[in-house]
């Protein structure tokens, strides 16, 4: 069913006078404020009906995802995670919305996906790890600061993760592979410098 989101911010006011006709006007109301609004609203995590509606949408995108149907996917993962992301299994959508674009070969959307998972759910298990494959897509693109940038936040962001020390070794690579020669890089290089040891002395 399709809601109207004027309602959410919608008065009604009686065009007539009488009790009957004001009481029916504010019932009319309040169920449309309930229904309408209330549905747009994040289920929360004791909330039994919204629960089994999040598991059917959830189930949805997987049918669509596996499938082939990537775009469907997207779009059905991308209203899960608006609707009910923050209960959980936000970070697997988001993670799914990123590998459908992969499948595409859809590189830039797969990279910012990866990332928007992070960003969306820096303490997800997937965290560090969609970091680094927002990088290496970075890299396999020849966008080579954008590489930089992400492997960066490994270092800055997940300190103690797995994929900080490769994140290191990969903007080392980068910066004297691509950037040999170039006064950024070695400002780079000075900065990746100074954050491994303040992250030491922490």
């Amino acid at each position: 069913m399709k809601i109207n989101r004027k309602w959410c911010s919608r008065r009604i006011y009686p065009a007539r006078s009488g009790k009957w006709f004001y009481l029916l006007s504010s019932i009319f109301y309040l169920l449309s404020a309930f229904t309408g609004c209330a549905s747009q609203r994040p289920v929360r995590a004791g909330d039994y009906w919204g629960n089994q509606a999040a598991v059917q949408q959830f189930q949805r995108s997987e049918k669509y995802y596996y499938d082939g149907k990537y775009n469907e996917a997207i779009a059905e993962y991308q209203y899960y995670i608006d609707q009910f992301g923050d209960v959980y299994y936000g970070d697997e959508a988001q993670k799914k919305i990123a590998e459908a674009f992969v499948r595409m070969n859809q590189w830039n959307e797969a990279a910012a996906g990866y990332e928007e998972l992070s960003d969306r759910y820096p303490k997800s298990q997937y965290a560090s790890w969609s970091l680094e494959e927002s990088a290496k897509i970075y890299e396999q693109i020849s966008a080579f600061k954008e590489a930089i940038r992400v492997y960066q936040r490994i270092i800055e962001q997940y300190w103690t993760s797995p994929q900080k020390q490769d994140a290191v070794k990969k903007i080392r690579e980068i910066l004297n592979k691509n950037f040999s020669e170039n006064r950024w890089a070695k400002k780079k290089n000075i900065e990746i410098d100074n954050i491994i040891s303040r992250k030491q002395r922490e």
